[in-house]
């Protein structure tokens, strides 16, 4: 059963800030192909919600699932996927999720 999900204020800050920087770096049409990779990547999740890690010791009920060079963070809530953060790899995680 795919389930609907539903961005973050933050995710949606990441994804622009991900976009940006990738057009700026590479180029809009890289930025484009990039940003539909990550959409991508969330609808499978909403197919199969198992598929990222669980991340319970660092926030609770949360997992996480790659996408190149980046980690999506989410959490099933009312019935659909919150999508917490989009976060390049290398980032750490704890410092960056609110509690």
């Amino acid at each position: 059963m795919r389930m609907k999900y539903e961005l973050s204020r933050l995710a949606q800050i990441d994804l622009e800030e991900i976009w940006n920087y990738t057009a700026k770096n590479w180029s809009v049409n890289q930025a484009n192909k990039y940003y539909e990779t990550i959409f991508q990547e969330i609808e499978r999740i909403c197919q199969n919600t198992d598929i990222g890690k669980s991340i319970r010791t660092i926030k609770e009920l949360h997992r996480i699932h790659p996408v190149k060079s980046h980690i999506i963070i989410y959490k099933l809530e009312n019935q659909s996927v919150w999508i917490d953060r989009i976060l390049h790899k290398r980032m750490d995680i704890e410092t960056r999720l609110e509690k």
